[in-house]
């Protein structure tokens, strides 16, 4: 009797321990924490902490000139970054006249995949077809702190590196953004669109200055806007794509949790949309036995958290599990800068 005894307690054991664990792989409680909070919101409002991920990782350091918007100006940025603006082609809100003396250019490169995570602009067109960018830019120009505007029919040129062997085919494309601009988080529904002028991009090569940079390569876009603008292509149509799945615990809604997917070897940056009904976060259009990197990026109270996954080769079962775990802001801007 007394053997049987220790048989049933030890099983009964055995039962909670396994209830335990079923219990903390679906949802982890946290007394008086912002974790508790798992519901999902069929939209996303401006105070949803995922919002605040855009505010902290964003680049506060921008490349800064000026030039006179009368005559025109050529900028230089070290060896292989330069801008050129004609002359009388800026003109302030509400106005068709060429602001007066100087004005502010603000410039923010985009040349690794981190730096497109960290301003939330995947390298996707409206329609979810996948573009590869061979680097891009947010370019403000201001008087007086009002932002001012290519004048109809203007251009400027831009010169850059790819930090990536230049590509033959690649194309002009510019940042479509929410209008009015939300002031602060996330821009939903930003996309990228490609220049009326589908002509290839020229390409240059420059000897490098910088003994651990033997060449630079890159690309002269001559641009029709301000602000977002990328030199990308088409990724190939023709290849089999397969939908993405991302799975995290209850934990991590989104409401608090961004998640993205960058492809091995290209520049290719592509956000996972939460799906309300679902709880989890997809992306359609991944190219077939490519090898992509999964990560999660959340905001839950004052805490940040962090995951990757490595797949491989992409398969037809495409529904992963990641972890999140809790990271300092500057172990994340680490991890985005290696990806």
């Amino acid at each position: 009797m007394k053997r049987i005894l220790h048989i049933m307690v030890g099983l009964s054991a055995l039962f909670l321990a396994s209830c335990k664990k079923e219990l903390s792989d679906n949802f982890t409680t946290y007394t008086n924490h912002p974790l508790n909070d798992t519901v999902w919101v069929k939209n996303l409002l401006s105070t949803h902490s995922v919002n605040d991920l855009f505010d902290l990782l964003h680049p506060k350091e921008l490349l800064v000139d000026s030039f006179n918007a009368i005559n025109g100006g050529k900028l230089f940025f070290g060896d292989s970054l330069e801008l050129e603006f004609k002359p009388n082609s800026l003109a302030g809100p509400g106005s068709s006249g060429t602001p007066l003396g100087n004005v502010r250019v603000e410039l923010l490169p985009l040349r690794r995949k981190g730096d497109f995570v960290r301003v939330f602009k995947p390298t996707t067109t409206a329609d979810g077809s996948l573009l590869e960018t061979g680097g891009g830019f947010f370019i403000r120009v201001s008087k007086e702190g009002n932002e001012l505007r290519l004048v109809t029919d203007s251009t400027f040129r831009i010169k850059f590196h790819d930090i990536d062997t230049a590509k033959a085919d690649m194309q002009a494309f510019y940042g479509r953004e929410a209008i009015p601009v939300p002031p602060k988080g996330i821009d939903t529904v930003f996309s990228w669109i490609r220049d009326f002028n589908t002509a290839f991009l020229p390409t240059w090569t420059k000897l490098s200055n910088n003994p651990l940079v033997p060449s630079y390569y890159g690309y002269e876009l001559v641009s029709k806007n301000l602000r977002w603008v990328t030199a990308s292509r088409y990724i190939d149509s023709s290849l089999p794509r397969v939908k993405v799945t991302a799975i995290l615990s209850p934990n991590f809604t989104n409401k608090n949790t961004a998640v993205f997917i960058v492809v091995d070897g290209r520049k290719i940056i592509v956000n996972c949309k939460g799906d309300y009904a679902s709880r989890s976060f997809f992306a359609k259009n991944i190219p077939l036995r490519s090898k992509i990197k999964l990560i999660s990026l959340s905001k839950i109270g004052n805490d940040l958290y962090w995951d990757e996954k490595e797949i491989n080769s992409v398969t037809l079962t495409t529904s992963y599990k990641l972890s999140p775990e809790k990271k300092s802001l500057k172990d994340i801007l680490k991890e985005l800068d290696e990806l």
